[in-house]
């Protein structure tokens, strides 16, 4: 009896630990013949949620992908093994670590979100290994991470999607839409690039509604969004979300319809909707129609591919011929060099096949480099930074007889009138049209003949706190730092910053700010007038109209002689900069203080520079003479930061600032129209505007340095 009680515990024991071996984060499987089990190996690493409620499936297009290499007797020798790590329930940056660690794996797919990239992306660089993600689509991950060689994706950012959304509206002659976007990585995409794109097609955008994931009321939501009657809503939220939205909107009885992305099409839509989901219609990335890959897929696999198997399976293939590439060369090439040799290929073209896939790695293995195909579009790349693809596909999908009907297949590239590209360039590269907000006559309104400049003053104000917003304090200081290079003194430059930021617990360089990456201390000797709690609106509105109080002793003390030069940098809403330590600056309050300015004879010529998200509706109605604005965004924008610091997990910049200051550190004699005529196509995502020219002398002759040197 004994005995037959510890071979029944024996048994036990052993399904247990058969049950967490498979149950593990860690998973291997291998692609080799009966007769090669002894073979090498090159291993390729899986970073992805493989079980819980976000698994992907990509077990099975992967499996096949290198099973169909491997029956080809792999890479020379090599067979290929896929090392699989769950990241469901478990900490990403030790999972990715452990890659990091593992000398016998160089390139990773994954992760399965754009947050996921940010935590992991700076290991991969520092270590000098090559990430390659199948579906993260925020435009932050091509801005913080392009050009640094060893992040890539096979997707396009959402920045392809939300364009080719509108480019389908506006085939309609849509005159009028709002937003509706989750409070997400996700979601912050299409809140940064739909003002553009509406812009630039001529789609008025009526308003911009936020809302959380998975909340319980919508009613106020939708209520919102249908201000200004809109002819659709872009709702970028997950099915869930999708079917209470619908349903606040059938109860209110508009004529809005709903156009969705790609988080919304789910069985869940049609099951729980029902008849109510017919005519619901959105965009899904997809496979490149020509390609065929639905069909071999359903033959070969048994069933159809999900709507992320294309772009997995096209990271499989950067990864293989990558493999082949460091071959051929012996490891004697970077990581980083191979991949953009692979995909800057232009000898044969080969395809995305069984067949295909294995001439082009006998053909990398020689030395060669095919024109690479897959199944999402030509695999060809930012030109400059990488990263990115420039073309993929998206399905146009409407809910019909209780089913996903396709529409149409459209490719990224159909939609590029919206917004100019260059050449080779990602979309998240997009600048405005020259003819959106171009200018066409700079001849000033005003009378009579300036006074020769006697003085230069300057007001600089970075309103927020907290390390999200280091870009802020890195601007203010560095357009100080440019003043003082210049040869202003401080008594002349009025700072305002709250500081938080040298000192802060998540500075791993204490003391520091700095603009670029691996620029110089910006903090060091500058001289801050108000900091901490003294940031706010009133004080800032005190020092701007030459207010002295007890709080606000150091204020301008300009008058009709001096030229005033003003830099607020912060956050913004319609017609609001917000102050986290007190207060909010609206346009009308803004107005009035440049009125009294005015009215006190405190400038000979002033020039503010905004840089906030929607600027330029802080100039609304602004007519006063002499006063000229620079905005870093239109007034349905978001302006867009710049310089990601992996090391420290920062932006240091906002985009339209770091090119001024960059500009101007070249030529402080440039004129003001010079300036913005510089400054507008090198911005990417707004449209920067030259606000009240009109009633300014002559911005075509006026230069900068008046405003920025003694």
């Amino acid at each position: 009896m004994k005995i037959k009680i510890n071979r029944i515990l024996l048994l036990i024991i052993a399904f247990i630990l058969i049950f967490a071996a498979v149950g593990s984060a860690v998973i291997y499987r291998f692609y080799l013949q009966p007769e090669e089990e002894e073979a090498e190996t090159l291993k390729i690493g899986v970073l992805l949620p493989l079980s819980g409620p976000e698994a992907v499936n990509s077990y099975e297009v992967l499996d096949w992908a290198a099973g169909n290499i491997n029956s080809q007797g792999g890479i020379k020798e090599y067979q290929i093994e896929l090392v699989y790590k769950d990241t469901y329930n478990h900490d990403l940056a030790l999972l990715a670590d452990e890659f990091i660690q593992d000398e016998s794996i160089k390139i990773v797919i994954g992760p399965g979100t754009s947050s996921g990239v940010f935590d992991i992306a700076p290991m991969f660089i520092a270590n000098k290994k090559i990430l390659i993600s199948a579906f993260s689509t925020a435009a932050d991950v091509f801005n913080a991470f392009g050009g640094k060689n060893y992040i890539w994706r096979t997707c396009q950012s959402d920045v392809a999607q939300i364009r080719t959304i509108l480019h389908i509206l506006d085939s309609r002659n849509v005159q009028k839409i709002s937003l509706m976007y989750e409070n997400s990585v996700y979601g912050k995409s299409f809140y940064d690039w739909t003002g553009f794109f509406s812009l630039e097609l001529g789609i008025e955008l009526l308003n911009l509604v936020e809302f959380e994931y998975g909340q319980s009321d919508f009613s106020e939501d939708v209520k919102t969004a249908l201000e200004g009657d809109p002819d659709y809503i872009v709702c970028v939220a997950f099915s869930s979300d999708v079917v209470e939205i619908k349903k606040e909107l059938d109860l209110t009885g508009s004529s809005a319809k709903l156009f969705l992305t790609d988080a919304g099409e789910t069985p869940y839509l049609i099951s729980d909707l029902g008849q109510a989901a017919e005519g619901l219609e959105g965009t899904t990335p997809s496979a490149d129609p020509a390609a065929g890959f639905e069909a071999v897929y359903q033959t070969e696999l048994g069933n159809p591919p999900n709507n992320i198997a294309a772009t997995t399976y096209d990271a499989f293939l950067l990864a293989l011929y990558t493999h082949a590439r460091q071959l051929h060369t012996g490891g004697s090439e970077g990581l980083d060099e191979s991949i953009k040799k692979v995909v800057s290929g232009n000898d044969t073209k080969v395809g995305w096949r069984k067949e295909d896939v294995g001439a082009a790695v006998e053909m990398i293995l020689k030395g060669e480099l095919p024109d690479i195909s897959g199944v999402s579009g030509p695999l060809e790349f930012d030109s400059e930074f990488g990263c990115d693809p420039l073309e993929t596909f998206f399905n146009h999908w409407q809910v019909s007889g209780g089913e996903f009907q396709s529409q149409d297949s459209i490719s990224s590239a159909a939609s590029l009138h919206a917004g100019a590209v260059k050449s080779g360039a990602s979309a998240c590269r997009t600048s405005g049209s020259a003819e959106i907000g171009k200018i066409e006559d700079t001849t000033g309104t005003t009378n009579g003949q300036l006074a020769a400049r006697k003085d230069s003053w300057a007001v600089i104000v970075s309103t927020s706190t907290d390390w999200d917003n280091y870009r802020h304090q890195a601007d203010a200081l560095a357009v100080y730092n440019m003043l003082k290079t210049n040869g202003m003194s401080d008594d002349k430059i009025i700072l305002l910053t709250v500081d938080d930021i040298p000192d802060h617990e998540r500075n791993k360089k204490q003391g520091d700010i700095h603009h670029e990456i691996s620029g110089t201390n910006l903090r060091l000797d500058a001289e801050i007038d108000y900091s901490g709690n003294d940031v706010t609106s009133k004080i800032f509105r005190n020092v701007l109209t030459g207010k002295k109080t007890a709080r606000t002793p150091t204020v301008l003390e300009s008058d009709e002689n001096s030229n005033v030069f003003v830099y607020i940098v912060d956050h913004g809403g319609q017609g609001t900069i917000p102050f986290d330590n007190g207060g909010t600056l609206k346009a009308d309050t803004l107005k009035n203080s440049i009125v009294g300015m005015d009215n006190d004879n405190m400038f000979r010529q002033m020039f503010v520079i905004i840089e906030t998200c929607f600027s330029e509706s802080m100039t609304a109605d602004i007519e006063t003479p002499e006063v000229v604005f620079l905005t870093s965004a239109a007034e349905d924008e978001p302006s867009f930061a710049a310089n990601y610091d992996s090391e420290i997990g920062a932006w240091l910049a906002d985009d339209c600032t770091y090119q001024v200051v960059s500009t101007l550190s070249e030529n402080k004699d440039i004129s003001i129209m010079e300036l913005y005529d510089d400054t507008y196509p090198k911005i990417t995502g707004s449209h920067v505007r030259l606000k009240n020219y009109n009633s300014f002398s002559n911005v075509e002759s006026t230069p900068v340095s008046d405003f920025i040197m003694p």
